[in-house]
């Protein structure tokens, strides 16, 4: 493999190059590969080369469908691809960035890796797309789903899956959204600190926040755990010393919701499933922290078949001082909890899933998925759901969830579940969770008809 180049710029691009390839070749997340690979790049660096590889994998099909119309002989080798899809996204995308300075860094990483024809061509495809502009497929008429998918970077597949589910200027909304920059969140530790002084040290280092509005933005969130919308600085919060000292975290107020539906308090055996990183088992705690419970005491099993991502459960019992979070590897199709007593009070199960609900965050895997995966995704769900019940208490409750709104990954695999168990209901949501979350009695959104990512919860009582 080639040394970096001399020249930073080419640096940075070259590392962004290879991460992609390396992404598109295993189907790994960008994320895990952003936290190895980027440790020896400044911040300004760091932060190119994430926006680059995420803008590539959002655009990735619009950015083809231009490179197509100039390169008329084609482009037969993939990883010279990538690298011209880079360059089409910074002509096309990223502002502050001059075009010559995207075709010549672009040109340089042709040459040394694929030789002085190749860079030729490189340079002269995205001279001509810097001439001619970002390019649209024409749209015939509002049925007209494959155009819509190529001008919004999206599979046909899963375009035509949710016209069937959204109206056309839902489906348009979602679909545009997808590509956009998620909105972030920040969660105060109580614990650790206030809401007020959280913010007023934070706002001295630079960041901005405004406390979370209701789902139909007219009113404050009305909850125990502070959560607040992280308006600018998210580098400034994240290097930031109330950051190391575990004063707060990133998490979406989705998960709040769904925590409210465990409806757990300390004395309550408790088991998070597929809890890692810890998110929720930290919410948990918080929250009983926050109404003035006794969690000295308390203990929450927090399982994951993964020992890897077990690890990352360390940041909320270290940093955050959950202590009372107890980390157990186990795959709940051989639980080692299977004939342990009584069975658990509550249950959390937020299941492994297609991720369809987070695209903004995940993008990649819009191209990971197919839908004979996304079947056998659901074959999985239902699975786990049986195996975690079999874990639960006479009159305990068990909450499924998944970061999706495909019905075969939610609805579907709960009422086939309650088909074949009777002694088990569904418990109505209710007016705890804001109307436009609500369908069905269970915590229910797809993207694009709120501010939230897409998600779905049902919580289970065996009676």
């Amino acid at each position: 493999m080639p040394s970096l180049p001399d020249n930073p710029g080419v640096a940075a691009r070259q590392t962004a190059w290879r991460i992609l390839m390396e992404q598109e070749s295993h189907g790994v997340f960008l994320k895990d590969l952003f936290a190895s690979r980027l440790r020896e790049f400044s911040h300004e660096d760091e932060d190119l080369i994430r926006n680059i590889c995420l803008g590539v994998i959002r655009w990735k099909r619009l950015l083809d469908y231009n490179l197509g119309l100039q390169a008329v002989r084609g482009i037969k080798d993939a990883r010279l691809r990538m690298l011209m899809r880079m360059g089409a996204y910074q002509l096309f995308f990223l502002n502050g960035i001059p075009a010559f300075a995207a075709v010549d860094t672009a040109v340089q990483l042709a040459k040394r890796e694929f030789g002085k024809s190749e860079a030729g061509f490189t340079n002269a495809v995205l001279k001509a797309l810097s001439r001619n502009g970002l390019r649209h497929q024409t749209v015939k008429n509002k049925k007209d789903l494959k155009a819509l998918a190529v001008n919004t970077s999206h599979p046909d597949w899963l375009v035509e899956r949710w016209s069937k589910a959204l109206a056309p200027e839902a489906l348009t909304s979602a679909l545009q959204r997808n590509n956009e920059e998620a909105p972030l969140w920040i969660r105060i530790n109580s614990r650790k600190t206030s809401v007020e002084a959280a913010t007023e040290i934070l706002r001295v280092d630079g960041v901005d926040l405004e406390p979370v509005v209701g789902a139909n933005n007219d009113s404050p969130l009305q909850n125990p755990v502070f959560f607040m919308r992280l308006i600018h600085g998210a580098d400034k919060a994240l290097r930031s010393e109330l950051f190391a000292q575990g004063g707060f975290s990133f998490q979406d107020p989705v998960a709040y919701w769904v925590a409210t539906l465990l409806d757990w308090h300390p004395g309550q055996t408790v088991l998070d499933a597929c809890s890692a990183p810890g998110g929720k088992s930290a919410l948990l705690l918080e929250m009983a922290a926050a109404r003035g419970e006794d969690i000295e005491q308390a203990r929450i099993i927090s399982g994951d078949s993964s020992f890897s991502r077990l690890r990352k459960i360390r940041d909320a019992r270290v940093r955050l001082g959950h202590r009372e979070l107890l980390p157990v590897c186990a795959d709940l199709m051989y639980s080692p909890f299977r004939g342990a007593g009584e069975g658990f009070d509550r249950i959390l199960i937020d299941a492994p899933c297609s991720n369809l609900g987070v695209l903004r965050r995940r993008p990649e895997a819009r191209w990971n998925l197919t839908p004979e995966k996304a079947a056998a995704q659901a074959v999985h769900q239902r699975e786990l759901l049986e195996k975690a019940a079999e874990l639960l208490a006479p009159n305990g409750r068990l909450v499924y969830a998944t970061c999706s709104a495909e019905p075969e990954e939610t609805v579907n695999v709960v009422d086939d579940f309650i088909s074949r168990h009777p002694e088990f209901k569904l418990i109505d949501v209710g007016e705890n969770i804001p109307t436009v979350l609500r369908k069905r009695g269970c915590l229910w959104v797809y993207p694009g008809e709120t501010e939230y990512d897409g998600f779905f919860a049902a919580a289970l009582i065996r009676s």
